[in-house]
């Protein structure tokens, strides 16, 4: 698996991606930070849908369920069946908290479930902090795993 130093932000609303960028600038999150606004732009920039793009897959993918066009699990679902991208970290990053949706995402394969919340002394730093740890800290191979 190829990656880069790059994190794929897959969420609807302008409003929760202006703070998510503007928490991972302040906490100095060393990334590239690449947003899809819709679950067939995800599709697209990890090369599942359309033409497939050349450049390495992300590290991490934050991912949205309740999104239009394609939803969050359907992403989630196709990431995993392809040998391309299964290994790619997902954390599913939704208001939703119900056990369902838990449960959903994690039999579909995702790493994490964090549920968005709002902390008036630092919008989006809980999501800073999973981006550090899946970026700086998590490991992933150094070249393509074929099993």
């Amino acid at each position: 698996m190829t990656t880069s130093n790059k994190i794929l932000l897959v969420e609807d609303d302008r409003n929760e991606v202006d703070v998510a960028l503007r928490a991972l600038r302040r906490a100095g999150v060393e990334a590239a930070i690449e947003v899809a606004h819709d679950g067939l732009g995800a599709l697209e920039a990890l090369g599942l849908e359309g033409e497939s793009p050349s450049t390495p897959l992300p590290r991490v993918v934050f991912l949205d369920l309740k999104m239009p066009r394609v939803d969050g699990l359907e992403v989630l679902r196709r990431i995993r069946e392809d040998h391309r991208t299964r290994l790619v970290p997902v954390v599913v990053w939704t208001s939703s908290d119900r056990d369902e949706d838990v449960t959903k995402s994690l039999a579909l394969g995702a790493n994490s479930f964090l549920v968005k919340r709002f902390d008036s002394r630092g919008p989006g730093t809980y999501l800073a902090e999973a981006a550090r740890y899946w970026v700086e800290l998590n490991r992933v191979p150094a070249r393509e795993v074929t099993a």
